[in-house]
């Protein structure tokens, strides 16, 4: 029985006990309420009583003549013979349908040695086999898995993939393969360490009490050794299979995450524009494996999705800033909650000349920039809504009123929603627009009778 704030006040208690439970002192009945609260002093862990209801469920009476094989009915007339040698106990025959029970405060549940039989049997095939395959998928596929950040690790290895697929240069299987295995391990294992570092913090949040090194179903070093194993599984993958520049980047993206930015965020709120540079590298690492960095282009494909996380991050920080607050977490959203809106506004217009560049590089072609700028539009609109609506909370009228104030952030909280669902939809849109207009990607529909060379770099020429 736990004991919590509901307890009842002790004269409450006292009668409780009297009324009901008089047989604590039944051989002095001749005690009254007074005499009995002072007798009851004794009895203080009986006195610690909740409001509780009695468990009126029937009880289930297993005989102990299991060496005769009898029928129900003598088993229950056995019971009923071995639970009367309590006289106390008086029940109205009237108030029964079973004369045999008149005397039982409960009802009895006889059970079979059939049934007894049966229960043993269900026992033994419900027994756990640690090598059966569920069990092995269940405590201890699915809690590693999760320590990768599945989603998280899913849209750095898509946007490193769309990098890779949008370089001028030409693209191979293999090295395709290898790129996207290194970088799914490079992510995993960041994110792994993040979690084996942050189990105390992220137990104090709804979003991030489900992690397995929180719930203790992987403990914070096993984190750290599968983290070990994938992470140097990963950055080998990437300088064998592809080349040393983009194993670089793979090892400065663990760096970044696992260690500047989990340890910043406990500091200043410069965190989230680290944290941001971590979601940059990614397409760098697409677009090294197969064309030079030197490339104005490759930074265009950074820069965006270095300007994306903050819309992205900014919103959704916006809705929780109280448990980023009680957990420990120094962000933006409860430290300066307009400059969190003003951010998140600035770097959602960022995406339209980073768009354009694409472009203006060669990258895409210029219908892109119609394509691209209606994905902007949207989410730049949400943004600039959440701003504006932040800016009228956070007014010096709007504050000294409690009630408009709270209607004012209700209203705020409905356009950072709006602008964070909009950010999941922009990023993969942009991307895919991107390689759908990647530039000479329909010469063989429209049959362009021109030379190739006209789309191919000029460094790409001198280097052939």
């Amino acid at each position: 029985m736990s004991y919590g704030r509901n307890i009842l006040p002790q004269q409450v208690i006292v009668r409780y006990l009297y009324t009901f439970n008089r047989q604590l002192f039944r051989n002095e009945k001749h005690l009254n309420i007074k005499q009995y609260q002072i007798r009851s002093l004794s009895f203080k862990n009986r006195i610690r009583v909740e409001s509780e209801k009695l468990n009126t469920a029937p009880v289930e009476f297993r005989p102990n003549l299991l060496h005769v094989d009898k029928d129900v009915d003598d088993i229950v007339e056995a019971a009923v013979k071995a639970i009367r040698c309590t006289s106390d106990v008086s029940v109205d025959p009237s108030e029964t349908k079973d004369p045999d029970n008149s005397k039982l405060p409960f009802n009895v549940k006889p059970i079979s040695n059939i049934e007894l039989k049966e229960r043993r049997l269900r026992k033994q095939n419900n027994t756990v086999n640690k090598y059966d395959l569920t069990h092995i998928k269940k405590n201890i596929i699915n809690p590693y898995i999760q320590l990768t950040k599945p989603r998280l690790t899913m849209l750095v290895m898509l946007s490193a993939i769309c990098s890779y697929a949008l370089s001028p240069y030409s693209a191979s299987m293999s090295q395709l393969a290898c790129l996207t295995i290194g970088t799914t391990f490079c992510s995993g294992a960041a994110n792994a360490i993040n979690m084996g570092r942050e189990p105390d913090f992220d137990r104090q949040m709804i979003r991030t009490q489900a992690r397995p090194v929180v719930q203790g179903i992987v403990t914070p070093n096993q984190a750290f050794k599968f983290a070990t194993v994938i992470g140097v599984a990963g950055v080998g993958i990437l300088n064998v299979g592809v080349n040393p520049t983009v194993a670089f980047l793979g090892f400065s993206n663990i760096a970044l995450y696992s260690w500047a930015y989990t340890s910043l965020k406990r500091k200043h709120i410069i965190n989230t524009w680290v944290g941001a540079l971590v979601g940059a590298i990614p397409p760098l690492m697409g677009w090294a494996a197969a064309s030079p960095l030197t490339h104005p282009a490759a930074w265009c494909l950074a820069g965006l999705l270095y300007a994306w996380q903050f819309p992205h991050f900014n919103t959704l920080s916006h809705n929780i800033k109280n448990e980023y607050k009680n957990a420990g977490y120094v962000m933006t959203a409860w430290k300066n909650p307009l400059l969190n809106a003003r951010v998140s506004l600035r770097y959602s217009l960022l995406m339209f000349p980073l768009c354009f560049g694409l472009s203006y590089y060669g990258v895409t072609d210029w219908y892109y920039q119609l394509d691209s700028a209606i994905a902007n539009g949207w989410m730049s609109f949400w943004a600039y809504k959440f701003y504006m609506q932040q800016r009228i909370t956070y007014s010096a009228e709007i504050m000294k009123d409690k009630i408009a104030f709270n209607k004012s952030m209700a209203i705020a909280s409905a356009y950072s929603r709006k602008t964070f669902w909009g950010s999941i939809i922009h990023l993969p849109a942009v991307l895919i627009l991107a390689i759908v207009h990647k530039k000479g990607r329909w010469d063989w529909l429209l049959n362009n009778d021109k030379n190739d060379d006209q789309n191919v770099p000029k460094h790409q020429k001198r280097l052939e």
